[in-house]
């Protein structure tokens, strides 16, 4: 596992300092247009291996992945590591555990 689990509280906190971040809903376009945690980014998960070099710019960054539940960002966070990102974060329980 080359990723972290946050909670919820984890990422107020983070979001809260401002630390930098980026936020990434793999969500589809329609679930991220229905509401999304602000400054995210939706990359939804099925277009992840079509679009990794638009993440490039991201490589040494922090990444938290969020989704509805939890699971498909579990996905994208191996997706990514398998392409050799290694400051991943999953939320932990998704966006309805969020809000």
């Amino acid at each position: 596992m080359n990723y972290k689990n946050i909670n919820k509280k984890q990422l107020k906190e983070i979001l809260d300092k401002k630390e930098d971040i980026v936020l990434i809903d793999v969500r589809t376009k329609d679930e991220f247009l229905e509401g999304s945690i602000e400054s995210a980014i939706n990359l939804p998960l099925q277009d992840i291996p079509y679009n990794i070099d638009e993440l490039d710019e991201y490589r040494d960054s922090k990444i938290v992945i969020y989704c509805r539940s939890g699971h498909r960002s579990i996905t994208a966070c191996n997706l990514l590591s398998v392409e050799g990102f290694d400051n991943l974060y999953n939320l932990d329980k998704g966006i309805i555990d969020y809000f």
